[in-house]
């Protein structure tokens, strides 16, 4: 297992503090949410500023539909661009990389990949499989965020999350009296014992905090 980045913060009823990350200490950001929670990335991004520059890719777990109508909604709560990515794009700083409806997402160096491979966990885009990818490019230097909460039992996006927890990388997981997608019983607890629980209000701002830090 990796080192870990901090200990778990349990928000306002916790008794554990905030991770103190360091400058320099992370090259990117994933965000993953069930397919219901668009209204919560909204909530996410809104709080982000639009000096952050660290890239940011979203993923809603098992989307389809309406790709544009999404990416529109989205980048009105948004300082930063939002683009929706294609395959071979390359991973830039300063904007929010939307994944596609029906592929999976992979990060593959400085690019991304799409894949037409069958869902994982009933879900195509999966979350786990972009959280994998991740963990494999960038090691301790990943920050994986989950949002929401997965209508299944397994949770899309805990597999993924494990692993760049393994590789050393910063797990972010919304508490779930905050989360607003799938049942509130079952699945109340952090899909790792050293990630960092937090209210939807508090992700964004401590997310901003990692990016604020690259620039020093």
């Amino acid at each position: 297992m990796g080192t870990a980045r901090g200990a778990p913060f349990l928000g306002s009823s916790g008794s554990r503090e905030r991770p103190s990350p360091q400058a320099g200490e992370h090259d990117i950001v994933v965000v993953g949410a069930p397919a219901g929670a668009s209204q919560t990335a909204s909530m996410f991004l809104v709080g982000l500023p639009g000096a952050f520059t660290l890239p940011l890719v979203l993923l809603f777990g098992g989307a389809g539909g309406d790709d544009r109508g999404r990416l529109v909604s989205l980048q009105a709560h948004c300082a930063l661009p939002v683009r929706l990515i294609d395959d071979k794009d390359p991973i830039l700083s300063g904007r929010i990389h939307l994944a596609p409806a029906d592929y999976h997402l992979l990060v593959d160096g400085n690019h991304f990949a799409l894949s037409t491979e069958g869902p994982v966990k009933g879900a195509r885009p999966s979350i786990d499989v972009l959280f994998e990818s991740v963990a494999d490019a960038f090691g301790p230097r990943a920050v994986c965020v989950l949002l929401g909460r997965d209508e299944h039992a397994e949770g899309d996006g805990r597999a993924g999350a494990a692993k760049v927890r393994a590789r050393g990388g910063l797990v972010i997981v919304e508490n779930a009296t905050t989360a607003a997608v799938g049942p509130k019983k079952g699945n109340d607890e952090a899909p790792l014992a050293a990630a960092t629980m937090l209210h939807l209000s508090e992700i964004a701002p401590f997310v901003s905090t990692l990016g604020e830090m690259e620039v020093t």
